[in-house]
């Protein structure tokens, strides 16, 4: 770092008006240096570049004045005290009036040139601006801060009498760039700044605050968006580049090959060639980092499993992942019959278990007794300690922050990595989101998947709908989950809105038909047996929150409705759909939306 480039790290107190308090209070927003005061982009700009005549003005328009101070005095009333200030051009007379500021009077020599602006309003026949921002003309203030040109609006910095205002910013900003300007150095080689017309940073960070010009403005704010993923993908490369050294997965294959022939089914072209990959990758002497997408249903957990096992025959443990118990659980059901057949030994560790049991399956997993272990959070407790972490899989990949991956690869010695998403990700936002990893995406589906018709209902048509949907599910003796509007937060919310939705459905339509309701707030022991009850059909209707979203797997659903789908992001309205039609020919899933929710989006 040059010299020059460290002053921009020094500490905002430098400014003036900035002491102690405001510097705490610009630090709680993460600004602490001068860089970042002029990395504070603002939230919108208001163009001040025309001054009007006072004759020429308008009610409710945003518009810059300039005059002469005339007079000045207070007016007061019964609970506040106004201090007006007069200004006059050569076109009228207004007033600027500030409410209950008697220190006002201060500011306002007579007969001095000032430069007001704000939202005009009209009092009788006087055009008024009430707390304008405004700047006094004179021979050490030529140049307008807050008017005259396009001006930048912050956010307000703080709260009630500790906040700083979006006028205070935008004079540190400005000072800090006429300061400081000469000091910026660049970062974005001169012939990359040339193909793609950018401008130099220092003439990007003053026209992000000052623009010249719309135009300019623009340009400002593409500059640094490339210069932000310039070096956000700079840094990518340098990490893909720097490889971890790893152990090898070399040894003999079989329980790999086992495995592959206690399969009741034939792989898809797409799942051969991600083991086929996968068992290369894990082959070299440097870990693996790998993205495996697939929809719903294409085979991901077999792809996993593979994976589990070459590492575990190579004499490592495993850590799988999950980001809900319902979906540990699932998955934890849905290997036991191969890795008992295998003689696997593994556990599942969830928050719900005793600390009696917790406690023994951490001794497990310390002497290396565990070989695979499947979790939900829990795993990346202090108190989980391998013996020989070889390879970290983790479901959902989206569910998880970054923290919390790095935290369960810490647990082992730069351990081979392999995520899983069932949400469709574009190869550019895969990029972005994951460019630390190899994508590998399962194309086909397993045979059998069935297809799945998207209707959208409006509420207007709620009660028409379920009338006559219910008559369906009872003639054709079918299945069918109804999803809840609500975000997983509280016990208690959770418990009585879920109700209220699965007593209304259950007394106003569902009269003669089986149906229950699910959340994840509920005992294992409990959720257990009503989806055991619903997938053998002794329950029909499964009203739910998106605890099903990942992880259900009940075969022959044929109905999905989703009640309040503009509360959900479309990752989780895929996920909820591709949880039914999963072994019959079709399935119909209805989203309930608004129109104006609709023509919104």
């Amino acid at each position: 770092m040059t010299e020059k480039t460290s002053d921009l790290f020094i500490s905002i107190d430098k400014l003036k008006g900035i002491g102690y308090k405001r510097k705490k209070l610009f630090s709680k927003y993460g600004i602490k240096t001068i860089r970042d005061l002029l990395y504070f982009k603002p939230k919108r700009y208001i163009d001040r570049r025309r001054i009007k005549k006072i004759k020429d003005l308008k009610e409710d328009e945003e518009a810059v004045v300039m005059g002469k101070i005339f007079s000045r005095g207070e007016r007061k009333g019964r609970d506040r005290t106004l201090f007006i200030v007069i200004i006059k051009d050569n076109s009228g007379f207004m007033e600027l009036v500030f409410v209950n500021t008697p220190y006002m009077k201060d500011y306002f020599p007579l007969d001095k040139t000032i430069v007001a602006a704000g939202k005009i309003k009209r009092y009788g026949a006087v055009f008024q601006i009430f707390h304008p921002e405004f700047e006094i003309i004179d021979k050490r203030n030529q140049d307008l801060i807050h008017a005259g040109k396009i001006v930048p609006i912050y956010t307000f910095i703080g709260s009630g009498k500790n906040k700083i205002s979006s006028l205070f910013i935008r004079r540190a900003i400005y000072e800090a760039i006429g300061e400081y300007y000469n000091y910026i150095p660049e970062t974005i080689p001169e012939q990359i700044r040339e193909k793609f017309g950018l401008l130099s940073r220092r003439e990007a960070l003053r026209n992000l605050h000052f623009p010249e010009s719309h135009d300019k403005l623009d340009k400002a704010l593409f500059t640094l968006k490339f210069e932000e993923f310039f070096f956000f993908f700079l840094k990518l490369f340098i990490y893909k580049r720097r490889k971890k050294e790893a152990s090898p997965f070399l040894k003999k294959r079989e329980l790999t090959e086992k495995f592959l022939s206690l399969l009741p089914f034939e792989l898809t072209d797409s799942q051969k060639k991600a083991i086929k990959e996968i068992e290369i990758s894990l082959s070299k002497p440097y870990a693996m980092r790998k993205l495996l997408q697939g929809d719903v249903g294409s085979g991901k957990t077999i792809v996993a499993l593979f994976s589990a096992l070459k590492a575990i025959e190579n004499g490592y443990q495993v850590a799988f992942m999950a980001p809900t118990e319902i979906l540990a659980e699932q998955h934890y059901e849905t290997m036991n019959e191969f890795l008992d057949k295998l003689n696997i030994k593994y556990e599942l560790l969830t928050g719900t278990l005793s600390l009696k049991e917790k406690k023994e399956i951490y001794e497990k997993i310390r002497k290396g007794e565990t070989q695979l272990l499947l979790g939900t959070h829990a795993l990346l407790e202090e108190k989980v300690n391998f013996k020989n972490l070889g390879l970290v899989i983790i479901d959902e990949q989206h569910k998880f922050g970054v923290s919390q991956r790095a935290r369960l690869l810490s647990k082992g010695k730069s351990p081979h990595f392999l995520v899983m998403t069932a949400t469709p990700i574009p190869r550019t936002l895969a990029l972005t989101l994951y460019g630390d990893l190899d994508v590998i995406t399962l194309k086909e589906m397993p045979p059998g998947r069935g297809e799945i018709e998207t209707k959208v209902i409006y509420y207007e048509n709620r009660e028409e709908f379920y009338k006559k949907f219910f008559s369906a599910l009872k003639r054709e003796n079918a299945k069918a989950y109804i999803i809840a509007p609500l975000i997983e937060e509280s016990d208690k919310i959770i418990t009585a809105s879920i109700v209220k939705l699965y007593k209304e459905i259950k007394n106003k339509w569902a009269q003669n038909i089986n149906i229950a309701y699910i959340h994840g707030r509920m005992k294992p022991e409990e959720r257990e047996k009503i989806m055991k009850k619903f997938k053998n059909g002794e329950i029909k209707v499964l009203v739910a929150t998106t605890v099903i979203e990942v992880g259900i797997d009940v075969p022959d659903v044929k109905y999905m409705v989703i009640e309040g789908a503009e509360r959900f992001g479309l990752s989780t309205l895929h996920q909820l759909r591709g949880r039914i039609a999963r072994k019959i020919k079709k399935g119909y899933c209805f989203i309930f939306c608004s129109k104006k929710c609709l023509l919104r989006h």
